[in-house]
């Protein structure tokens, strides 16, 4: 029998499934938030993550608001500028 001992293994990583692995089961993005992960535990990470992430339809709705604002104010000062 002939055994190729050399194939190497591809694997997509376990969390993001987007990075090839050859080593490790995680892509060192991912491998970075699982230490964080146990260092943390997994409930306080999750919360933290659904408190920053997630956010609500207001919470949107604000933020949304704020880019449109923020843009709207560039190009009034933008307009302001060309004028002079």
């Amino acid at each position: 029998m002939d055994y190729n001992l050399t194939r190497i293994y591809m694997l997509k990583c376990l969390l993001c499934q987007d990075e090839t692995c050859y080593v490790s089961n995680f892509c060192p993005d991912c491998e970075t938030v699982k230490r964080i992960v146990n260092v943390y535990g997994k409930l306080e990470v999750k919360e933290i993550l659904e408190t920053v992430c997630l956010r609500t339809k207001k919470q949107q709705k604000y933020k949304i608001d704020g880019i449109i604002k923020t843009k709207n104010e560039i190009n009034e000062e933008i307009k302001d500028l060309k004028k002079n």
